[in-house]
């Protein structure tokens, strides 16, 4: 999956027309970002990052973490010159995927949310 830069966080349901159908019954989405033409959605059950692609941006890669999957992740805070803030995954049977976040972005709500998620 690479690099993928989900922007900010945004009202959740801002998406929703790109998401909704990829949910399961139960399902809930508790926290949605959104950057320019890709974003990350974290629900209940797991992460879904999406991807737009090509110069139209009508294909669209959705990539499924579930959060028993996860086997670790590391968070970088933007510094003094950084324009963002990183959030690595790493999981059993795909590799790491590199989330990025705009400057600003609380990471650190990202990582206690994530940290229930993965070992609560």
């Amino acid at each position: 999956m690479g690099k993928v830069f989900v922007g900010h966080p945004v009202k959740i349901g801002t998406a929703s027309e790109l998401y909704s159908p990829l949910l399961m019954e139960g399902e809930e989405v508790e926290n949605e970002f959104k950057g320019v033409r890709d974003g990350a959605i974290f629900t209940s059950k797991r992460l879904i990052v999406y991807n737009r692609q090509g110069i139209t941006g009508k294909k669209i890669e959705f990539s499924n973490f579930p959060w028993r999957s996860i086997t670790a992740f590391s968070v970088e805070n933007s510094g003094t010159f950084d324009l963002d803030a990183e959030v690595k995954i790493c999981g059993s049977g795909w590799g790491v995927c590199e989330v990025v976040f705009t400057k600003g972005t609380d990471v650190r709500a990202v990582l206690r949310f994530m940290n229930g998620k993965v070992f609560g």
